[in-house]
């Protein structure tokens, strides 16, 4: 009884102190305006939306995603990403890493994130259950300097000179590397699921100039809020619906998606809309043989940028352990995450 009382008040503490940290946090917001990239096929890349993600599978799974945005625009913009994770059931632990590498203007800012997390698992009653989430990382940013191009260096007839030195004064450091804090929590069932996650918790200071304003120039808070089910058709086809809701500063994106899975293969269909402005109608299809999966996807730009953008491109590869044929899970999954495995 006594050990029963002790984990009891264990899991307590747990879910008070991951809750006041998504509270304490979810207050401190900024009204800097940026955005981190957000990858259409977030189901093959779930550490990103939530550390909270972390061990939906036994065995180690590995999800590997490229995103080329706006290929129109001379290639200028595209985010890599690469995730381990896998759950760990008598500690009722989810361990996972994850990496992401986002160009943006053709290599003039990089920025590199290196993430672990831990989740940990309480069941509320019969099949109910709860993800508590948190991240602990670095991120890097760095700036290429000689790829500037600044308004005095623009003649008014000739244009661009490359041979007019800039009187802007080069930063310091071209490279800032700072902490980086994330927290996740989610409840889940055997059909719903509902989380919410915090990112860059700490507003780490990425800016290559004015350090003393740290607080003021760090990294906007990153909200999501996402929410789906799964419906079984039969022993082999689901439906997968899914919303994620999307903040950071003051912009603001809907991401709807429903996903079909038939054996083997599944395609999906989605739309993103920026409060305010359409943005994108989505599409993907892919296909899973024994424990690899790859998918691709398309977003249609639908606003006014649609004739100049040549829309986004995203390929998804998957590995998972757990559909291998030398590994079987101890136990059946009662979740509705078959479409993140």
């Amino acid at each position: 009884m006594d050990e029963l009382n002790i984990k009891s008040d264990f899991e307590f503490k747990c879910l008070k102190g991951t809750v006041f940290i998504l509270f304490v946090l979810f207050l401190k917001m900024t009204d800097i305006s940026a955005q981190d990239p957000v990858f259409t096929q977030f189901f093959n890349d779930p550490l990103q939306v939530s550390p909270a993600f972390a061990g939906t599978t036994f065995a180690p799974k590995i999800h590997l995603n490229s995103r080329l945005q706006w290929p129109s625009a001379g290639f200028a913009y595209n985010t890599l990403s690469l995730s381990y994770d896998q759950f760990f059931h008598k500690r009722k632990l989810g361990l996972g890493a994850f990496i992401q590498q986002d160009n943006a203007g053709s290599g003039i800012l990089k920025t590199l994130i290196l993430q672990g997390m831990v989740t940990y698992r309480l069941e509320i009653t019969n099949g109910h259950f709860l993800r508590m989430g948190l991240s602990f990382g670095m991120i890097q940013r760095r700036l290429n300097w000689e790829k500037l191009i600044f308004s005095d260096q623009i003649d008014a007839v000739k244009g661009y000179l490359e041979e007019l030195a800039t009187l802007e004064t080069k930063p310091e450091a071209l490279t800032v590397f700072k902490p980086d804090l994330s927290a996740g929590l989610m409840y889940y069932s055997e059909h719903f699921y509902l989380g919410y996650s915090l990112h860059h918790a700490n507003s780490p200071d990425v800016s290559f100039t004015n350090p003393e304003e740290a607080f003021l120039n760090g990294l906007p808070l990153r909200h999501h809020l996402i929410a789906g089910g799964q419906i079984w058709l039969n022993h082999h086809t689901y439906l997968s619906p899914a919303v994620l809701f999307s903040s950071q500063a003051k912009i603001n994106q809907v991401n709807f998606q429903l996903l079909g899975n038939i054996g083997t293969v599944y395609a999906g269909i989605g739309y993103r809309y920026w409060v305010g402005h359409p943005d994108a109608v989505l599409t993907g299809f892919g296909v899973q043989y024994g424990m690899f999966k790859i998918g691709y996807s398309y977003d249609l730009t639908v606003s006014g940028l649609t004739d100049s953008t040549g829309g986004s491109h995203e390929i998804s590869f998957v590995i998972n352990f757990d559909k291998s044929e030398y590994f079987r899970p101890p136990f059946r999954y009662s979740d509705c995450f078959e479409a993140f495995r």
